[in-house]
């Protein structure tokens, strides 16, 4: 094998979804592009570059081996007469002339590694006359390697013989990843064709695979959703259904007549304390009776709503409401000492003042509420060391909750159980679907023991609904009996974390036939808590379960970060357009710039939010969730920037520096933090994590201390997280 250069350079893999199953071993395929219609525009290309068509044709495949991977370097193996030489992957030429000259100019040709590429996965370009794309080498035997031994041509998971008029494919791929990459190729070369001064960034796909990347398997349904926001369909609903319950807590019930009288009075106290439209309420409650009637009641202000999560460290929640330039708080006696509201704000305390306000008229204000306005802001994890608030507008927040009435709601008629933070915008559909459809919202005590949760659902079963994280399904999956679970919802619904299909497989067991069932949900924050989902009607092959299909009036792509189009089987990232995209980042202009981009494939105007999400497309069109691009985890369902509690453990006098990272299974990850003391200090595992608790919440506290002397690195100066786990 060629050992590796200065470059660090490794040789093109094919990506892992063409290849064949492993254990398999079927017979190569062929196919073939012909390109002798295509011959008067190769050789003006090759001419104006002053060099032949082989390289023109070399340089085709180069621009399709850049379609197959993502960004990094790689390169080429061309075989000639003097063995197999390396040739960098361009993926940066901006025309096809500019390419095929970058090609021909490799007279030195790069030093690559292939020491963790096997040759079933490697692919060899080929030219000259037409028997040798048959045969081995020239002899028909073997072809010498830049490395000075010998490599049997049909070694190769993939053989791209370059002949005057066409070129010919063997390889042993997953079907139909053959005909696809033959497709891609003949893209290429009709376009470098037609013009020398075409656009050769963009991705070159078959018609048909590029309809079904950007519309048909990414384009959720159309559907008239109007203009009425989620509160006018709950008042609505209240006029239809007035006696009914609307809210469950603590064994008593709330009517939806009385539950919208009750907002109507908050939100008549909050308007005459200046709640406006595109302002911010906080609401620091727990599950209480109070929690609905202030939430609707902020909405029938006309402001939008910031949860503060009375749970958090008082330092967080006093960011949030600093940094949202709340003017106005919600909230109980008990969870004042922790807010510290700014200077000029007011605090209404619905404790003290229930009987002024309940002396408030019930009847409701005269309002309209502008569908762009603030639902809310959420704040999540954020990389530079504090967290950063996200806005929702009315309009996505409809589109979500309106899919989830007809989707989970209409599951049964015994509504959903609330069990998670207001700060954690899973529960959305839990509070306000069941209010969308006439049902009951349960409210769950609170704090509420995880060891109590199974109990606590048996006991209010069967419902609708129930959505949770995927930690939360495995946790009921054994501590339910399986005549619980058969009877326990119209629907149960994991999300916010990723969702094994040995989950899946092991509910649906336990459920068994005709019982409770089983879907997944995804989609980060800044797309209105949810953008796509399916039910599962049996566990998929992938190791995770799918994304699922987009939810009507949204889009989401699979995109290179030139927001290309990428190849079914090769990662990418996603990218979501369409109704839920938020308005950006409060106060964060750069980052919001930086994540929420024009759509190149919507409308005039609208915007992709760029997840960090890493996806591929499979070939019956779901979509395979791959991970993060960047140092974003998951941690029981709540999305943790490591770099924030890097940041605040860097704020210790002790530490000199800090890597923060995620170990162990999906199903059971946790946080390790890999410690520097400072010259002197001592390792203090329960002072660092003191430290941490006073600010972060406590699903960002790391559950491992570990002191080192220095962080370790990989060949190419990154952190190498394979050391640091091998430590604890």
């Amino acid at each position: 094998m060629t050992p590796a250069g200065a470059s660090g350079a490794t040789v093109f893999a094919l990506p892992t979804a063409w290849r064949p199953a492993p254990g398999s071993d079927p017979a190569p395929g062929t196919a073939v592009v012909e390109h002798a219609d295509l011959a008067d525009g190769l050789d003006a290309l090759a001419g104006i570059c002053g060099t032949d068509l082989p390289t023109v044709l070399l340089a085709a495949h180069i621009k399709v081996l850049g379609m197959l991977g993502e960004a990094d370097e790689r390169c080429a193996e061309v075989a000639d007469g003097a063995g197999v030489r390396h040739v960098a992957v361009v993926r940066s030429a901006a025309t096809w002339q500019e390419l095929v000259l970058r090609v021909a100019k490799a007279e030195r040709p790069v030093a690559g590694s292939a020491d963790e590429v096997t040759y079933g996965e490697r692919a060899l370009f080929t030219a000259g006359a037409e028997a040798g794309g048959e045969h081995g080498g020239r002899d028909g035997s073997a072809e010498r390697s830049g490395g000075g031994g010998s490599v049997e041509r049909s070694r190769y998971g993939l053989r791209v013989h370059a002949g005057e008029r066409r070129l010919t494919f063997t390889a042993a791929l997953a079907p139909p990843y053959l005909a696809r990459l033959a497709s891609m190729h003949r893209e290429v070369l009709r376009a470098m064709a037609a013009d020398p001064d075409g656009d050769a960034l963009a991705a070159r796909l078959d018609p048909d695979e590029r309809r079904a990347v950007l519309g048909d398997w990414s384009t959720g349904p159309r559907v008239d959703r109007g203009n009425g926001t989620v509160v006018e369909r709950i008042e609505a609903q209240a006029a239809t259904t007035p006696d009914a319950i609307a809210v469950k807590v603590a064994g008593a019930g709330t009517t939806y007549r009385e539950l919208d009288e009750r907002a109507n009075r908050i939100a008549r106290r909050l308007t005459g304390l200046g709640a406006r439209p595109d302002a911010l309420v906080g609401v620091c409650l727990r599950r209480t009776a109070d929690l609905l009637p202030a939430l609707l009641g902020v909405w029938k202000s006309g402001a939008g709503y910031l949860p503060l999560d009375p749970a958090l460290p008082a330092e967080r929640l006093r960011h949030m409401i600093a940094a949202a330039g709340c003017e106005l708080v919600l909230t109980e006696s008990a969870h004042l000492p922790a807010l510290e509201p700014p200077a000029g704000g007011d605090v209404v305390l619905l404790d003290r003042e229930r009987e002024s306000i309940e002396a408030l008229p019930a009847t409701p204000l005269d309002r309209t509420t502008d569908p762009r306005s603030l639902a809310y802001v959420i704040y999540t994890s954020g990389s530079t060391g504090n967290p950063k608030g996200v806005m929702v507008e009315h309009a996505g927040l409809a589109n979500y909750l309106l899919w989830t009435a007809e989707t989970y709601a209409a599951r049964g008629t015994g509504g959903s159980p609330v069990f998670s933070s207001i700060s954690f915008d899973l529960g959305m559909p839990s509070l306000f679907a069941p209010l969308l459809t006439g049902q009951p919202v349960h409210l769950l005590p609170d704090p509420l023991d995880t060891a109590d949760l199974g109990d606590e659902l048996a006991a209010g079963a069967p419902y609708s609904f129930i959505k949770m994280t995927p930690g939360h399904l495995d946790l009921l999956s054994y501590d339910l009996t399986p005549e619980e679970i058969h009877s326990l919802a119209g629907l149960v619904i994991a999300a916010g974390d990723a969702f094994t299909s040995e989950l899946a497989r092991r509910w649906l067991e336990f459920a068994g036939p005709g019982g409770t069932p089983v879907a997944t949900e995804y989609g980060p924050t800044e797309i209105t808590v949810g953008n796509s989902g399916e039910t599962l009607a049996e566990p998929p092959a992938t190791e995770l379960i799918p994304l699922g299909a987009p939810i009507p009036n949204t889009t989401m792509y699979v995109l290179t970060d030139r927001l290309e189009p990428v190849p079914v089987g090769v990662p990418g990232e996603v990218y979501i357009g369409g109704t839920g995209v938020a308005r950006g980042y409060l106060d964060r202009p750069g980052l919001t710039a930086e994540r929420f981009l024009p759509d190149p494939y919507g409308a005039p105007g609208s915007c992709l939010y760029r997840t960090g999400d890493r996806a591929r497309w499979r070939a019956d069109g779901s979509l395979e969730f791959l991970g993060r691009v960047d140092h974003q985890v998951k941690i029981r369902g709540f999305r943790v920037e490591l770099g924030e509690i890097q940041a605040r453990l860097r704020e210790h006098a002790d530490v000199a520096e800090a890597v923060v990272i995620a170990v162990g299974p999906v199903r059971s990850r946790s946080l390790a933090a890999y410690v520097i003391p400072a010259e002197g200090a001592p390792m203090d595992a329960t002072g660092l994590r003191d430290h941490l608790a006073a600010a972060l919440p406590a699903y960002m506290l790391p559950a491992h201390f570990v002191a080192i002397d220095q962080v370790p690195l990989t060949t190419n100066g990154k952190v190498d997280t394979r050391v640091l786990q091998g430590l604890l």
